[in-house]
């Protein structure tokens, strides 16, 4: 197994993005360099509380599939109105600009906004420079071999 640095990867302020776990179609996200996390639309959200473990049950379209993914932790955020609300944060891989990245997302509802996935900074600050003037820069026909990213390092 090759390992080189990662080099740094332009991308528009919204890019085509596919989440594999969630069994998504391509997904329209916005870079966010104002947010500190990642963002999921997430409805019918229920916290299964098993053993030592807590679950949570969603879906990503009202009448689609319910997933059910393990808590990683809570996190606590604060909207732009200043109002502070705890959410449950799931880790899954996320496929953006030809590479495969494991990420942790908030799940909350984003029905009533206009991109279902935020990608907030300490996501983007991963290798990525954000060109606000431009959008959709890559494809996302899928490649192979993968580029797989792990803790700044590309595994070929």
């Amino acid at each position: 197994m090759k390992i080189m640095s990662v080099g740094y990867v332009i991308i528009g302020w919204r890019e085509w993005v596919r989440i594999p776990d969630l069994e998504t179609n391509l997904i329209m996200a916005k870079t966010d360099t104002g947010a500190w996390s990642n963002a999921l639309n997430a409805l019918d959200i229920e916290i299964i509380n098993n053993d030592n473990n807590q679950y949570v049950k969603f879906k990503l379209i009202k009448e689609g599939k319910a997933f059910t993914k393990e808590i990683v932790r809570w996190r606590k955020v604060r909207d732009t109105s200043g109002y502070v609300t705890l959410r449950p944060v799931i880790s899954t891989k996320l496929e953006i600009a030809g590479r495969d990245h494991q990420v942790e997302i908030c799940l909350q509802n984003r029905s009533k906004m206009k991109h279902r996935i935020i990608l907030g900074r300490n996501f983007l600050r991963n290798g990525f420079i954000v060109s606000p003037s431009r959008q959709c820069i890559h494809t996302m026909i899928r490649t192979e071999p993968r580029i797989i990213v792990k803790n700044d390092n590309l595994v070929a």
